[in-house]
């Protein structure tokens, strides 16, 4: 399961989910970031600067061999089956749509931004060449366009866009309503997307796998722990139901709890009222008999305790129970 932490209350990820996420990019501070951008802005404005000289304007063919898979790609899951459907497709029409790629630290290579599964259908058609779009991309803005193309194309399972949202909050220090206007998404749909990675890890892969849609997943936040969770996921999954027939378990067995809340209050309000009645009980026979008394048990059965301290106690004590 995933916890809020209480740092800007952002979901700190458990080990299992941890390991999804390319190794984090550190952040520059607001003060160097202010830096950072006044600088871009010279160095684009500068007719004879190096980032002008190395933009390359419209498509661009490379050898595909050229192409190195982005580590920030935030597709973890991809369907064979879809990927040769796509394969089919460009062997028949081409690749439509071109990859966008910066340049290498080294060497004639260039590392993919977007466009993984054209690259992959591409290889699996036989392709030697694809069609490129050549960026300049630091390390963070390569991350937050693969983040972003992704999540705009709406082509992720909904833990992968919690992930990447999760990721770009993280390495950007964006908050979830700047980052909505980031991704051109609403803050709720950012919110709901990240509360995902609350759930259990159980749950979690079967959103990742498509047992579970992020409307099953929604509808299990509301139950209070990991084990009802657990336990409600298992019947969503084994009786294969929709999300309305989702909403629907989990309110009975929100009603259920409540019910039994309900209960237990009453219960121990009415253990309240019954110690406090033997209390008065105890108190009227302690004045009476002039002498410690107490209760064992409750009001339907138990046993009384009176002490004396001498036989004129035991005598006087006797005669008024006698009387």
């Amino acid at each position: 399961m995933i916890e809020m932490s209480s740092k800007q209350n952002r979901p700190a990820l458990g080990k299992g989910l941890a390991s999804l996420l390319p190794k984090a990019i550190d952040a520059p501070p607001p003060s160097a970031r202010k830096e950072e951008s006044t600088k871009e802005k010279i160095v684009a404005s500068a007719g004879n600067g190096e980032e002008k000289r190395e933009r390359v304007h419209g498509v661009t063919m490379l050898d595909i061999s050229q192409v190195e898979v982005n580590q920030f790609q935030p597709r973890r899951d991809f369907d064979e089956e879809k990927l040769k459907e796509l394969s089919d497709s460009i062997k028949a029409k081409g690749v439509i749509q071109p990859l966008v790629v910066r340049r290498g630290k080294k060497g004639p290579k260039f590392l993919l931004i977007a466009g993984e599964r054209r690259l992959r259908a591409s290889r699996l058609a036989g392709l030697r060449v694809v069609p490129v779009v050549i960026r300049n991309s630091s390390d963070k803005e390569t991350l937050e366009l693969a983040l972003i193309e992704n999540i705009q194309r709406e082509n992720l399972n909904c833990i992968e866009v919690a992930l990447s949202y999760f990721q770009l909050m993280e390495d950007f220090q964006l908050t979830q309503e700047e980052l909505a206007s980031r991704v051109g998404k609403t803050r709720s749909s950012v919110a709901n997307h990240v509360r995902l990675l609350r759930l259990p890890e159980e749950i979690i892969v079967d959103l990742r796998s498509a047992k579970l849609s992020f409307g099953h997943g929604k509808a299990l936040l509301a139950l209070k722990n990991s084990e009802q969770r657990i336990s409600v996921c298992k019947k969503v999954v084994e009786g294969s139901l929709s999300v309305r027939d989702t909403e629907a378990l989990v309110s009975r067995v929100l009603v259920a709890d409540k019910t039994k809340e309900s209960e237990k209050i009453r219960a121990r309000q009415g253990e309240r009222e019954e110690k406090e009645a033997v209390r008065h009980l105890t108190d009227r026979i302690t004045r009476v008999l002039g002498t410690k008394v107490s209760f064992k048990g409750s009001q339907s059965s138990g046993s009384i305790v009176i002490k004396y301290y001498s036989r004129e106690d035991l005598d006087r004590i006797s005669e008024q129970l006698l009387r």
